[in-house]
């Protein structure tokens, strides 16, 4: 990428393929935005405002998919349901060796198709593996991924997966029965796609009123940045600069991509989908720095954390050094899933710091926001 130059590009655009692995994802894990919209109502004190908005379209876009996929459910489970503790992905994902770092290539099922029909088998072995390593967040303790660049090589590290025997079973399937798996998943992509069409104009509304927010918020600087100045979660920042897309359909999320060489050099510019939600109602800042009615919410959201035997061993074991993953499933006697899953929630609320070093992400107890709940904690339940 040398001479090229710094991008900073935040979308406005629907991409119907993410927005429709997203869709399926939500019906096959069986989510509902009502409980998410009381969920976040419980965590913060102010009411909605144009969350409304976005919950009531989203809602409708939910209904209507219902509807269409009534006697589809049963595949719709089979692929798009997320299996184990720490799963962070889906078999239809796999089937589609679908990653974010194609947002900006491929649009619409066509697009799809052609990949995968052009793949060779050491290219299609290639990518499959790497998207088996983000199926699970696999990172191994040097910090580099498994080669994958022939069938073996992709069955090893299957094998190497921290999931059920019957899950890596049913990938080693759709590896080997690749067609068929591909044809029923892209079936299934293609009528998801044709629900949220139906919804263009809204869907425009929402990508407008997005990147209209982050155009003001980040005021010329980049996700990058804003993340280590306003969440404490230092990613490290790519010199080719940043694309930000719209996460519709998951619209809590926050997600990062950077491609890079196995020594930690940058090759592309880095890559950020954030969720609708955030905006007007709920900012990417720590809940410990509003009022006094929503850090009470904030502290005992916490609290909740806190209460977990695990969450707690991982804080203790970081308080006074930072560790990564695979370091920590090691000391603390669980899978990296497991603790991948832990940290998500820790990080959410703020209590661990995130800093990446080259390809591995190290994380450290946030003392000052511990200090704050439980000072909060104390003086409401002592009076001190």
């Amino acid at each position: 990428m040398q001479g090229k130059g710094k991008i900073r590009e935040i979308s406005r655009e629907v991409n119907y393929i993410a927005e429709g692995i997203a869709l399926l994802q939500h019906l096959g894990v069986g989510e509902r935005y009502e409980d998410l919209k009381e969920s976040l109502g419980k965590k913060y004190a102010k009411p909605f405002r144009e969350g409304l908005r976005k919950f009531e379209i989203l809602e409708r876009i939910e209904k209507n998919a219902s509807k269409v996929f009534r006697k589809d459910m049963e595949e719709v489970r089979y692929y798009f349901s997320v299996k184990g503790e720490g799963g962070l992905n889906c078999a239809g994902k796999l089937v589609l060796l679908w990653e974010d770092s194609m947002l900006g290539t491929v649009y619409d099922a066509a697009g799809l198709r052609r990949f995968l029909a052009g793949l060779s088998e050491k290219e299609y072995c290639t990518k499959f593996g790497k998207c088996l390593h983000s199926f699970v967040n696999m990172v191994l303790d040097d910090g580099k991924i498994m080669k994958t660049e022939e069938p073996f090589a992709v069955i090893s590290c299957l094998m190497k997966l921290e999931m059920e025997e019957s899950e890596k079973w049913k990938l080693q399937k759709i590896f080997f029965d690749r067609k068929e798996h591909e044809g029923k998943v892209l079936l299934l992509l293609e009528k998801a796609v044709d629900v949220l069409e139906s919804f263009r104009e809204e869907l425009e509304e929402l990508t407008g009123i997005f990147s209209h927010y982050w155009a003001e918020e980040l005021k010329g600087d980049s996700p990058a940045a804003y993340m280590r100045e306003m969440a404490e979660i230092d990613l490290g920042e790519s010199p080719y600069g940043f694309f930000l897309y719209p996460s519709i359909v998951s619209p809590n999320i926050i997600s990062w991509h950077a491609e890079m060489e196995d020594y930690g050099e940058y090759k592309e510019p880095d890559l950020f989908r954030i969720g609708i939600l955030f905006g007007e109602d709920f900012d990417i800042k720590t809940s410990r720095a509003r009022n006094d009615e929503e850090f009470g919410n904030y502290a005992l959201q916490a609290m909740k954390l806190l209460g977990d035997r695990s969450k707690f061993e991982i804080l203790s074991c970081i308080r006074d050094g930072e560790a990564y993953g695979s370091k920590l499933a090691k000391h603390l006697n669980l899978t990296t899933a497991t603790v991948s899953y832990h940290m998500n929630a820790l990080v959410a609320a703020g209590l661990v710091e995130i800093k990446r070093v080259h390809n591995r992400v190290y994380y450290r107890t946030n003392k000052t926001a511990l200090k704050e709940v439980l000072d909060y904690i104390r003086k409401s339940l002592t009076g001190e």
